[in-house]
């Protein structure tokens, strides 16, 4: 056999292993059972996105897939070693580039023009998204932004590709480092690439772990190549331990454990790491400091029994996991998008998730069976459809007009991209009208000594969403007419208590109602609780307080809404005077009511009405 022939050798294997994660084609190399962990991270990112409050630590899934492009990457280029004594950094950066970049490329294309459909929302900061992903620098534009990422106030479309981005840069690196390894220690790469794996492993985790002690805001942490980068030189490490081959560690632990004792250790680990995502916040320090690193090891076990099981076994995956493991990338690159855009065109939350997952697999596949193939000279079945002379008179005008008009389309929703969200036009317009409000209070005042008002609702975004005209939706003001209306974007009860209620109740008379719309933004509910404790003592002798209880249907970021809403759920019935609009008791189940984040109502006219009537029917109690 000639150099040649074995370089050649090398490739096919390489193609193959990777592939054998993705296509159904046969291999003696194919590793079975891998598509279990494909299918178990894509499942737990998902349920994250689509249900946050079901399942708020499903983001470790993305763990779950870099530990295991970890281990794969690393076992790959020792395999090529292995066969050919070289690492070939070009062939390397093809494969990387030709498996990751079309897909990124289509569901852009795809993706743009529906935007034109839909609100500025969906355009906001388009531009800068589009040129970070495609550049995979979507991690640090994230991080630059200063939006975390558990908020859905501004949802970015392609916000996800962060980790498609430290994946890249990850590649690069660690490409780097082998090919260098691979000219100096030719006899030991295995070694030094452990080596060197677990020196980084260990400086990111230990820069994660620090990090995390000295600040309370984790997107940053969560974005960055060197804080998020440990799990993939964890699983580096475990290649250069147990890679495509049977090694001697793999052939040591195979004798110490049956097949029955593999599958049970499996199981166990894909457990630990669902209950892992139930359990684990984004935005609790404990995820930071030991959550991370956790759910990473655990996914290391679980790739080392279903390695060991692939050596004591011949049973293939089922074939919807193994269909599943084959378009699960694509899934993800094209889920998130598709997600927000249904939920931008109002459509019921659980119609836009069944709509997301047919869309998002549709595309995936179209992609992964269809165009991946072609772009590597292979026939798939969309070679068959495009040579079918039946459809050739057709094809030759599709061919060049329907990508056309799809780039066409992508660069009028960048040219439109928008620097505001619906949200910011609503805060500028309803400050605007408060300002009018103030000065109409302030004239009638002046000229009859009263306001003209008896009820004071106080609030934050939320309830300054229902002021503002949109499309014939009902307006607070209009429908509680004698309501003066003070509210303003992230304000907090710690800060409308100490800074606003006062100089606000001076214009009102010495009964008048007080309506407090708060609680949304809450970062220190012990603090904020013991105000609504201030207020009630203070003013609940002479006045009618009305507590409105928030409601935050979306991932919730660092907020304390419920621990909010609970707290003034307890306080009913046990004053006069006190009374409780539980808004976030009305509004469950009814997500057709709210705005993508699960928490502004500006935009959707149910929910405003439904808001309107439910704080008027609570101040007309008796």
């Amino acid at each position: 056999m000639t150099v040649a022939d074995i370089k050649n050798k090398s490739n096919d294997v390489i193609e193959t292993t990777e592939h054998s994660l993705e296509t159904p084609k046969k291999s003696n190399v194919h590793i079975r059972h891998f598509g279990y962990i494909r299918t178990l991270g894509l499942a737990l990112v998902l349920l994250y996105h689509f249900f946050p409050k079901a399942l708020p630590g499903g983001f470790i899934g993305v763990d779950i897939f870099f530990v295991f492009s970890g281990y794969l990457i690393t076992a790959l280029a020792l395999e090529e070693y292995r066969l050919t004594q070289t690492f070939n950094l070009k062939t390397f950066a093809e494969r990387r580039f030709f498996r990751i970049f079309p897909t990124v490329a289509f569901a852009i294309l795809i993706v743009l023009p529906l935007t034109l459909l839909g609100n500025d929302d969906l355009r906001y900061n388009l531009s800068n998204q589009v040129f970070a992903g495609l550049g995979f620098i979507s991690n640090l534009y994230e991080a630059s932004t200063g939006i975390s990422y558990a908020t859905n106030f501004a949802p970015h479309l392609f916000v996800h590709l962060w980790s498609l981005a430290l994946e890249v840069q990850f590649y690069l690196v660690w490409g780097l480092l082998i090919f260098w390894l691979s000219k100096r220690f030719k006899k030991a790469l295995s070694i030094f690439i452990f080596l060197i794996a677990f020196v980084l492993f260990v400086v990111s985790s230990l820069s994660m772990f620090i990090g995390s002690l000295m600040t309370t805001t984790y997107s940053g942490l969560y974005y960055s190549p060197m804080t998020h980068v440990f799990p993939f030189f964890l699983g580096a490490m475990l290649a250069s331990l147990a890679g495509i081959k049977t090694t001697p560690l793999l052939r040591n632990l195979s004798s110490k454990f049956s097949i029955k004792q593999l599958i049970s250790r499996s199981v166990i680990a894909a457990v630990l790491l669902i209950l892992g995502a139930l359990i684990l916040h984004f935005d609790s320090k404990f995820t930071y400091l030991f959550g991370f690193t956790i759910a990473s090891i655990v996914t290391l076990l679980l790739i080392l029994y279903l390695r060991l099981l692939h050596d004591k076994t011949t049973s293939q995956e089922p074939r919807v996991i193994k269909y599943i493991a084959d378009v699960s990338y694509g899934v993800y690159i094209f889920h998130w998008a598709f997600l927000i855009i249904f939920l931008n065109f109002k459509v019921p939350h659980i119609l836009a998730v069944l709509l997301t997952l047919i869309a998002s697999f549709l595309c995936a596949t179209i992609m992964f069976y269809g165009i991946d193939p072609m772009l590597k000279g292979r026939k798939s079945f969309l070679s068959a459809f495009l040579s079918d002379e039946r459809f050739a008179t057709v094809l030759v005008y599709a061919k060049p007009i329907i990508p056309t008009f799809l780039v066409l389309l992508s660069l009028i929703a960048l040219a439109k991209t928008s620097a505001q969200t619906t949200l910011s036009k609503t805060l500028w317009t309803g400050s605007n009208q408060q300002g009018i409000q103030q000065l109409t209070l302030g004239e009638h005042a002046i000229k009859t000594g009263t306001a003209g008002a008896d009820t004071l609702i106080i609030g934050d975004s939320v309830t300054m969403g229902t002021t503002v005209a949109f499309d014939g939706a009902p307006q607070v003001q209009n429908l509680i007419p004698t309501a003066y209306v003070d509210a303003a974007g992230d304000r907090t009860i710690s800060e409308a208590y100490q800074d606003n209620l006062k100089s606000d109740l001076k214009m009102l008379p010495d009964n008048a109602t007080i309506v407090f719309a708060l609680g949304t933004n809450s970062v220190d509910a012990t603090k904020d609780m013991s105000h609504i404790d201030d207020l009630i003592n203070t003013y609940a002798s002479k006045r009618k307080i009305v507590l409105v209880t928030p409601a935050n249907w979306g991932a919730g970021g660092p907020f304390n809404s419920d621990k909010i809403a609970d707290y003034e759920l307890t306080l009913k019935g046990k004053y006069p005077n006190v009374k409780i609009a539980d808004w976030r008791g009305l509004s469950q189940g009814h997500t057709d009511w709210f705005d993508v984040d699960g928490i502004h109502i500006a935009d959707r006219i149910e929910g405003r009405k439904a808001w309107i009537n439910l704080v008027k029917e609570t101040i007309a109690e008796k």
